[in-house]
């Protein structure tokens, strides 16, 4: 259902009326942390962060006002993680799909380079994730600290440089916070996330706005 409904925005976006357009492809690595909380959580565990992979596929195009864009993609990150207790060690690899919507202010340009703050959410839901304590290897996808629906707020900024008018680059960072929201017992698990991205972005330019602007430019005979 949720992969049907990006499908449909998608579709919708491609005919709007827009100004200008892109397509986008974002890869880079996470840097994890898990923050678990129980009735009988122990101070005493020691949780290290983890690092991981991120995929990122989405649609970006102009507001009215060309400094505010909007985007929508479909994400998939690996959140990883480790921690010690007792001598025994415990690491978790969680791999995540999701939907992310993201607003961008373009808060300085210049020649070839842009500079841009961003916030938004990604909803998410978990396709994979294993558990490993010591040797031993559990299943850890239907837990319910796991599983069903996540939200991850998140906020960030990027660098893009343009290479041609046909294609641009992009270096940024981001920050989040997911939460599980079909969890409703005692036993939760906050994820923290900082995000280094590479991007590569291939602008559509929209036939409207370009025909306006000829109009403006060509006087009749």
């Amino acid at each position: 259902m949720m992969i049907k409904k990006t499908l449909l925005i998608f579709l919708l976006l491609g005919f709007s009326n827009l100004y200008s357009q892109e397509i986008y492809l974002k890869t880079g690595k996470n840097t994890t942390k898990f923050d678990f909380s129980s009735p009988n959580n122990n101070p005493e565990i020691s949780y290290r962060s983890g690092s991981g992979e991120f995929y990122e596929i989405g649609y970006l195009f102009n507001l009215k006002n060309q400094k505010l864009t909007y985007s929508i993609a479909l994400t998939y990150n690996e959140w990883n993680a480790s921690a010690s207790y007792l001598g025994n060690n415990y690491n978790w690899e969680t791999n995540y799909l999701g939907i992310q919507q993201i607003g961008s202010y373009q808060l300085y340009k210049s020649t070839g380079i842009e500079v841009i703050i961003l916030g938004g959410v990604n909803t998410a839901t978990i396709v994979s994730g294993d558990q490993f304590i010591n040797t031993s290897y559990f299943d850890i996808k239907n837990d319910v600290e796991f599983s069903g629906i996540v939200i991850q707020p998140l906020l960030g900024a990027s660098l893009k440089y343009f290479i041609s008018e046909k294609i641009s680059l992009s270096l940024g960072y981001n920050f989040s916070t997911a939460y599980n929201l079909s969890n409703s017992t005692d036993e939760t698990l906050i994820v923290k996330n900082s995000q280094f991205q590479f991007g590569i972005h291939i602008p559509i330019w929209k036939s409207n706005s370009n025909m306006n602007t000829s109009s403006n430019l060509t006087s009749p005979n």
